[in-house]
This record gives structure tokens, C-alpha cells and sequence, in this order.
């Protein structure tokens, strides 16, 4: 879900139509709460011309990825754990995403 709802943020910050429109008819859409389904309809059907912003998608993001358990999510590294560097900062794995 966390996989599908990135691909959604990213198309809905990049304003794809088509990409958003392909993804809401998934059936991993059906999982979204409605106000992220109508934020995503709605920045859709206004196109490149639109000035909304993604708001709830933003943030139910945001609060998925909070409930996500790093050990068990392959976004995280094989360990799930995070490296210490020696002068006490850790290093955050990061994924690459391609925009469009």
C-alpha cells in the first residue's frame, strides 16, 4: 500500500492525469480514505492547469509511513536496521523515484 500510495503523491505532484487515473483504477484504490480519492479525481480533471495541492494524500503519506515497521519493509534495507556513523549521526536509507 505504502508502494502504491508513493506512485499516487508522485503523479499527483507532477499532475499526470493518465498516471493518476491509471492508478485510481487499480484496486489498491479502493483503500485510499475518500477525501484522498476525491483530492486525487479532483487534481486529475484539472490538469496541468490546477493549483491544488495534495493535502490529504500528503498526509495520510506521511501517516502510513509512521506506522510502517522498518523491519519488515524492503524500502529499508535488508537489516531494517539503521547504521550509526561514528560521529553519532545515522544514515537514513533512501529510495530512488522517478518524477513523470
Amino acid at each position: 500500500m505504502l508502494a502504491y500510495l508513493d506512485s499516487l503523491c508522485a503523479a499527483l505532484l507532477a499532475r499526470n492525469s493518465a498516471e493518476i487515473q491509471r492508478l485510481l483504477a487499480l484496486p489498491a484504490s479502493r483503500d485510499l480514505p475518500r477525501n484522498v480519492r476525491e483530492e486525487a479525481v479532483a487534481i486529475s480533471r484539472a490538469g496541468k492547469r490546477g493549483f491544488m495541492a495534495p493535502i490529504h494524500s500528503l498526509h495520510f503519506y506521511y501517516k502510513l509511513t509512521h506506522m510502517v515497521d522498518e523491519t519488515t519493509d524492503p524500502i529499508f534495507g535488508e537489516t531494517g536496521q539503521e547504521k550509526k556513523v561514528s560521529d553519532g549521526q545515522i544514515e537514513l536509507p533512501l529510495r530512488k523515484v522517478s518524477a513523470g
